[in-house]
């Protein structure tokens, strides 16, 4: 089995427990706060180890304060990066949990939206044959590289999850990515906001016509909407107990692109997805542990 690129974010997720998001002018406490290691990079390599789908996290390693906590965090967690600068530091993002588990997050951007031409050489791409990419860095300054470097090496499959900034992308970014064919991850409001579709169904057409490729929209409790091959399909979600929807996105994806490694196709990659995504959201934080990865692993083979 070939490796799949995960390029992206480490960063420090400072996780602050509230009742409720604060107005303009207000002073509230929050109730916890925990410090950990996130980016949505992270998240999916994260998935993608659980899994053992062998991967490189291509995640920039800075200079300061937060990349040695992030630095000291990803060897705890047993992922390696082979980028390393000193120009900068890693981000960080305060996520703001509410009681009902919904999520808002707050990023100050570091060294993971700067991607350098050079760091690429690092690559020998033949050890590859699929790529992730998020949003975030391609809407920074280095997403011109990691566009470049796509474009140079069209025989990798493409994985894109764009986020909350699909609506910010300059077009022209967009458009180079979605001639590369790209499976496209996104949530609903995501897909709404970008496309001004009535509902997910009509906004995965819409995204579809532009990718040539399958779309994959979360809808929350209600499981996700595939589209692929112009049919679309509702691929239900068991309930889960919601402590945080922090890391919901980037396991799901994280969990599809495990599964079409391992040679499943792209319903049964999104039913498993269903269910890993509902345990991340199950506990506090972006990631699952080995433990709850595993004792869902013998329940499903049982």
């Amino acid at each position: 089995m070939k490796k799949c690129l995960v390029i992206g974010a480490a960063m420090l997720d400072i996780v602050m427990q509230i009742d409720r998001l604060p107005k303009t002018g207000e002073d509230v406490y929050a109730k916890s706060q925990e410090m950990t290691v996130g980016g949505c990079a992270y998240n999916v390599a994260d998935i993608l180890k659980h899994f053992q789908v062998p991967y490189t996290l291509f995640a920039p390693i800075g200079s300061g304060m937060y990349a040695e906590m992030v630095e000291r965090k990803l060897e705890m967690a047993g992922h390696v990066s082979p980028i390393r600068s000193e120009k900068s530091d890693n981000g960080y993002c305060l996520c703001m949990v509410e009681a009902d588990g919904e999520r808002t997050f707050l990023t100050l951007p570091g060294i993971e939206c700067t991607f350098e031409a050079e760091w690429f050489e690092l690559i020998d791409t033949k050890e590859y044959d699929s790529v992730y990419i998020c949003g975030y860095e391609i809407e920074g300054a280095g997403g011109e590289k990691i566009i470049r470097f796509l474009e140079m090496h069209p025989e990798l499959k493409v994985y894109y999850a764009p986020g909350p900034r699909i609506s910010y992308i300059e077009k022209e970014k967009h458009a180079r990515i979605f001639q590369l064919h790209p499976v496209l991850h996104l949530n609903e409001k995501e897909a709404l906001d970008y496309t001004g579709a009535v509902d997910a169904a009509q906004a995965a057409e819409k995204l579809q016509e532009s990718t040539k490729n399958t779309v994959i929209i979360t809808l929350g409790g209600e499981g996700a909407l595939l589209r692929e091959k112009d049919e679309t399909r509702i691929i239900e979600s068991g309930t889960a107990v919601v402590a945080d929807t922090i890391g919901a996105g980037d396991s799901h994806i994280g969990a599809v692109i495990a599964m079409e490694q391992s040679g499943a196709q792209a319903e049964s990659a999104v039913r498993t997805a269903n269910q890993i995504s509902a345990l991340v959201v199950s506990v506090q934080g972006p990631s699952i542990t080995k433990e709850v990865f595993e004792k869902w692993k013998a329940q499903e083979e049982k």
